[in-house]
């Protein structure tokens, strides 16, 4: 069987549950194609099965993995799919697997199995707790990911199918939880970008818009500068050799953990 696996990461969630997929699908024979989306892409390689991995921003998955997903073009042939989904808290999913059931329906898709997958937080720059977790708290949350993606894995090729279930958060009212997700979708996310600075302690070396997914960083004057592509991803906040990078506003990252998958080495653009 050929199966290819696409993913949207910042710090490497994503990577690390469908690399850890990848491993067990290889293991049982099968061959496997594991890559990051591409905002261009709108056709997939003919193949046995897809899977898809994507992170939660505030409910929803992020804005580039739903445009990739309308972007690809109809199979021509019903395409077998699974989702996971990797959320700092699972029962904080929201619509996230909604939205990827939603839109793969109408591209001719059988969906096979949906999950959401606990990961370490690692949006540095909340004003408000969760969050990263320390480096101790942050392995045990990984290997119990692992377990699960693994578990996920071997589910899907035993044919067993299963399906997330949409709740609301527990510690949301149903009136926050639309407004969070309403707000952060059709208004903060379009200005957010505008809110990271740097300290004094960059030193201008490059690293947040050689690595940045989006290629939303430009240096200017020795100094990065944020685009309206910017999906919130905390890349260049958590990799930033200096620590110098945060947001206004309540999103000082002095003293904070930072976080990302100790294997995950992102490709410099």
């Amino acid at each position: 069987m050929y199966i290819v696996l696409k993913y949207f990461t910042g710090t490497g969630n994503s990577w690390k549950v469908l690399d850890t997929c990848k491993k067990v699908f290889s293991e049982n024979g099968h061959s496997v194609e594991i890559a990051e989306i591409t905002p261009h892409e709108t056709n997939l390689p003919e193949s046995d099965l897809v899977g898809f991995c994507f992170p939660v921003y505030a409910f929803g998955i992020p804005r580039i993995c739903r445009k990739y997903l309308q972007a690809l073009k109809k199979f021509d042939n019903t395409q077998k799919v699974f989702v996971i989904i990797n959320a700092g808290d699972s029962d904080e999913s929201g619509y996230s697997v909604k939205e990827c059931e939603r839109i793969l329906r109408n591209k001719n898709c059988d969906i096979l199995y949906t999950r959401v997958i606990p990961m370490p937080i690692n949006w540095i720059t909340s004003p408000v707790p969760p969050f990263p977790p320390s480096k101790k708290d942050a392995i045990e949350i990984i290997k119990n990911g692992i377990e699960m993606a693994s578990e996920s894995a071997r589910d899907i090729m035993a044919g067993r199918r299963k399906y997330h279930t949409f709740n609301y958060p527990k510690r949301y009212s149903k009136v926050r939880f639309y407004k969070d997700y309403w707000l952060f979708k059709y208004l903060g996310l379009q200005n957010m970008w505008r809110m990271f600075k740097v300290y004094e302690t960059c030193n201008g070396c490059q690293t947040c818009a050689q690595i940045c997914p989006t290629q939303s960083i430009k240096m200017i004057d020795k100094k990065p500068v944020w685009s309206s592509t910017c999906e919130q991803c905390m890349r260049c906040a958590n990799f930033c050799p200096k620590g110098a990078i945060y947001q206004s506003m309540g999103g000082g990252t002095i003293g904070r953990n930072r976080y990302h998958v100790s294997d995950f080495k992102p490709q410099k653009k």
